[in-house]
């Protein structure tokens, strides 16, 4: 009998756990273990990028496991687990807001839920099932009756870790709970409007998400934890898979920046550049307190500056002088405010300025320039095939995470993902051409553009 499907997916499987090995074995990786350890694992680093033939190997291996389940589950199995998804974030809320982890992090061999409950003021009959329920979904086990410990990956939601930003930010089950709501509202159902969103509707506010956060000091700082977080995770693979040293004729603008985390991971690892930041006037304080905080103490003096700079206002620094960056901020944005944003950078731009958007691109594309490390020995196209299956099952089916925040970001400003054609035409009124696209061991890639000149309009 012919279980072609099957098979493949087990040949793919295989295939990719052994180039693991022998990635991992070449990068002198320890092996992995699943318990909570006194150490971080190298390959749980959002500092330092994964090794390309590692990178690859893991993310062929996770999309044939999500394979492997959508082929073998029942499928009411999977209704269920749809129709109470919503206890995953719950139970990983509890986990973190009532300290458990922080608590279990201190007893690694494990803990009792009585012993929980006496320090918490906690009942540790409901902490129980919640804890199981925790225990499926891979955060901790129980190692026995009633007596729970840590999983490796807890320890990315411990206290001041970069997992934690995610999970503390509030309402995101009620904006998810407007979005059937939403999708059939008799006026906002076809608006582009960042003010008729799902957000709106859950919120009870005709303010777009911006103002209204502005007026919820809480709301507004855990917000920026979680985008700090997202933008971290994906640094490691922006300072390794760009050659930034032709970059280092030109002062680069980091244009809505934020507390400038990027700038200044730029400035330590390559300190030959020259970055400025560029946010909104009350964003000014914090990014210049970070780059006190966070710039290498033997970077000349003004290395990387912070000034006050709206988006949709005229670009003041112009000419050759510059490179522009915007990472993370056009996916905040429907069609017409992105291509308002790039023609303010487009008209100040010289004909030697790059302007570089670091943004994830829906779909499969082709790499047209492979830099990573700088070496050739580490491009993806000297890298050994790790999976049998397609390009674009694995996208489909390691693109979880990427997926779930671009319809965070739908439901919370009415921006969408984008194809890479549909960056294309972007850029394209904006006055600028694509001249580079840069896949990076992360779910965002870099278009490097240019201004179109006037003699090629």
């Amino acid at each position: 009998m012919n279980h072609l499907e099957l098979d493949n997916l087990q040949a793919s499987l295989n295939n990719a756990l052994n180039s693991l090995r022998v990635t991992m074995d070449g990068s002198r990786l320890p092996p992995l273990s699943s318990q909570y350890g006194t150490d971080i694992h190298p390959l749980d680093s959002m500092d330092q990028p994964t090794p390309v033939g590692v990178y690859e190997a893991r993310r062929a291996a996770l999309a044939c496991v999500v394979e492997l389940k959508n082929l073998l589950q029942h499928p009411f199995e999977k209704a269920a687990e749809s129709a109470f998804a919503m206890y995953d974030f719950a139970s990983v809320q509890v986990f973190t807001e009532h300290g458990i982890v922080d608590r279990m992090a201190k007893e690694p061999s494990g803990i009792s839920v009585k012993t929980l409950q006496a320090e918490l003021d906690l009942d540790s009959h409901k902490l129980t099932t919640v804890l199981r329920h925790l225990s499926v979904c891979g955060w901790i086990r129980e190692t026995q009756g009633g007596i729970f410990a840590l999983n490796r990956s807890s320890r990315i939601l411990l206290q001041g870790q970069r997992g934690r930003a995610l999970i503390t930010v509030p309402n995101n089950m009620r904006v998810a709970e407007a979005l059937p709501r939403w999708l059939a509202h008799p006026e906002f159902r076809f608006s582009k409007s960042p003010d008729h969103t799902a957000f709106q509707l859950a919120n009870n506010t005709t303010k777009p998400f911006f103002e209204w956060v502005k007026d919820d000091r809480n709301y507004l700082s855990r917000f920026s934890a979680c985008v700090e977080a997202l933008g971290e995770y994906v640094t490691p693979g922006i300072l390794s898979d760009y050659p930034w040293q032709t970059c280092s004729e030109s002062t680069i603008v980091d244009c809505g920046g934020g507390k400038g985390s990027l700038a200044i991971a730029l400035a330590n690892k390559f300190p030959a550049l020259r970055l400025v930041i560029q946010e909104r006037g009350e964003m000014v304080g914090p990014a210049e307190a970070n780059i006190k905080a966070r710039l290498d103490p033997n970077s000349v003096h003004g290395t990387v500056v912070a000034e006050a700079h709206d988006l949709f206002s005229a670009q003041p620094r112009t000419g050759d002088n510059y490179t522009f960056m915007l990472r993370h901020v056009l996916h905040n944005w429907p069609e017409a405010q992105a291509v308002n944003i790039l023609e303010k950078l487009a008209a100040a731009a010289g004909p030697k300025s790059k302007i570089l958007i670091i943004e994830r691109i829906s779909g499969h594309y082709p790499d047209t320039h492979v830099e990573l490390e700088h070496s050739p020995a580490n491009t993806m196209n000297n890298t050994a095939s790790a999976s049998l299956i397609s390009e674009q099952t694995i996208l489909n089916s390691s693109s979880r995470m990427p997926q779930a925040l671009a319809l965070h970001l739908l439901c919370i400003l009415n921006c969408h993902e984008r194809t890479l054609d549909q960056w294309r035409t972007i850029i394209s009124r904006a006055g600028l051409v694509i001249t580079g696209v840069y896949k990076l061991r992360a779910y965002v890639s870099i278009m490097e553009c240019r201004a179109i000149r006037t003699d090629e309009s």
